[in-house]
């Protein structure tokens, strides 16, 4: 049942032009034209995501905006044994090429050309720079920029980060994120 439930999901979105959009996708996001999401891959509410991203081992938040040709969890092959084949290394040592999710918080950021490799997680209201490469987690609220990217500021003080984050506004259907961030 579960298996016939996803076959005709992916039925579905072929039909409606959504080629390559496999995995879990929440509500009134806007997808652009060549994007990628794997089976791997979840999108919360309200994001944009833009042309030519690629979505492949992935958890994205709510209130999103991905530049176009951003790269999130992308394959990783094995650099540690004799061959970085994966159609050898998956047979003679078990090696999978999806090992931890890239997480991406809410109202994150990421312009364009940005690659986010597995188990990064980009923590909520943070801005990455074009071209930028994560390698390593972003506290939120950060500004990040170049390869690998580094933290080169924060978007607000210590007290309004706290006042945002308790307000929870990016769990909110739009009217009622507009009304809470009206009120901060």
């Amino acid at each position: 049942m579960r298996l016939l439930n996803k076959i005709l999901i992916r039925v579905k979105r072929i039909i409606i032009f959504k080629k390559g959009i496999y995995g879990k996708i929440g509500r009134k996001n806007k997808f652009t034209k060549g994007v990628f999401l794997s089976g791997g891959g979840s999108v919360g509410n309200y994001n944009y995501i833009g042309p030519y991203c690629m979505i492949n081992n992935a958890v994205i938040g709510n209130y999103c905006s991905l530049g176009p040709n951003v790269k999130l969890g992308q394959a990783e092959h094995s650099k540690d044994f004799w061959t970085t084949s994966q159609i050898i290394s998956k047979r003679m040592i078990n090696h999978s090429l999806n090992k931890s999710k890239t997480v991406i918080g809410n109202d994150v950021w990421l312009a364009a050309n940005v690659v986010v490799l597995q188990g990064v997680k980009i923590g909520d209201g943070a801005i990455v720079g074009a071209n930028a490469v994560v390698t390593k987690n972003l506290p939120p609220y950060s500004i990040a920029v170049g390869v690998p990217a580094k933290v080169i500021k924060y978007r607000f003080d210590i007290d309004e980060i706290q006042k945002i984050e308790k307000s929870n506004w990016y769990n909110y259907d739009l009217k009622k994120a507009i009304i809470t961030l009206n009120h901060l």
